[in-house]
């Protein structure tokens, strides 16, 4: 798929095509679901669409790290948006903590979400919708299309977070701890070995495996304090606990849309058996029209961080699930 940028010069085709592309056709604004609270959103228009793709973006990350990918659906001709989730980018916060990612209740980036998808859509009516959630916002797109299940007409799932992994501790004694906590009043308190924004990390332990646009992103968010999040609060984790057993138990039940959700091979921040459980269940019981699990081999978390042939043959996947059954 010659649209994918080269890993030798992807620094440079960044600043010299990617983001004036963005620029001259896109547009950026703050919308308000509740009233002081606001969302940082951004809309780019393809010149001949073919649908409109709503992104929700993972745990700590924002709009810019997502340029590659908006720009490689607006090549491809949908025009596609995004909103920042509450406690990410630039858009509001529940904590005055820049590192920190915490919220009250997963139905509020829900909520937020919808509120947002029906501006778009209400603006270009005429078009299919389709939605993209990656980790944590691969979650939040599930419980989307559950919610409303005749809104989307297709939904891809990138390393979604049915559900996080906790590492060493057990799921079910995170969440008995983050439970804890959060009746003591200590919600917004660190999870156990997380901590405040240090610089981010190396690429040897980052989620992809694309050094250059490691590389690059990682000097935007040096420069953005909005961008410098590196830690789940009590809460965040209370609720993501929340989110799986909605899913699992009655979300799936009244998804309508085809679903694909891609897997990571060396996944180590998100469930692989959630995943798998969740797919499961809409294929076997034909909930979904249709329901399929790709396992993408050699790659990490961040699957659309990868490159070469990898990342080729998954947006090609992509784009061919986007538009079969279509004339």
């Amino acid at each position: 798929m010659s649209l994918i940028l080269n890993e030798s010069t992807y620094a440079t085709e960044m600043q010299q095509t990617v983001t004036p592309f963005l620029a001259a056709h896109g547009t950026e604004r703050y919308v308000e679901r509740e009233e002081g609270r606001k969302l940082y959103v951004v809309m780019y228009r393809a010149e001949r669409p073919r649908g409109l793709v709503m992104i929700s973006h993972g745990f700590t990350e924002n709009a810019e790290k997502y340029k590659e990918l908006l720009y490689y659906f607006v090549k491809m001709q949908y025009h596609v948006c995004m909103v920042e989730h509450c406690g990410h980018g630039r858009s509001y916060r529940l904590t005055e903590d820049p590192s920190l990612v915490h919220v009250d209740s997963w139905e509020r980036y829900v909520e937020d979400f919808f509120y947002v998808t029906h501006l778009a859509q209400k603006a270009q009516p005429e078009l299919p919708l389709y939605l993209y959630g990656h980790s944590m916002g691969g979650g939040i797109a599930a419980a989307a299309a559950a919610k409303e299940p005749d809104l989307f007409e297709k939904v891809i799932l990138s390393s979604p977070m049915i559900r996080p992994q906790t590492g060493d501790v057990p799921w079910k004694t995170a969440q008995q701890i983050a439970a804890h906590f959060c009746r003591t009043g200590r919600a917004m308190r660190y999870v156990i070995g997380q901590r405040s924004y240090e610089g981010g990390g190396s690429f040897e332990e980052s989620c992809g495996i694309s050094r250059a646009r490691f590389d690059y992103y990682r000097q935007k968010e040096h420069l953005n304090q909005c961008f410098q999040l590196s830690a789940a609060s009590y809460g965040w984790l209370r609720e993501a606990g929340a989110l799986n057993h909605y899913l699992q138990h009655s979300g799936w039940k009244k998804i309508k849309a085809p679903i694909l959700l891609f897997q990571a091979e060396k996944e180590l921040l998100v469930s692989k058996r959630e995943q798998e459980r969740f797919i499961r269940k809409l294929y076997r019981r034909g909930i979904s029209p249709q329901a399929a699990l790709i396992r993408v081999p050699g790659t990490k978390h961040e699957i659309f961080n990868s490159s070469g042939h990898v990342l080729e043959q998954y947006w090609r996947q992509v784009f061919r699930f986007l538009a079969e059954g279509k004339s």
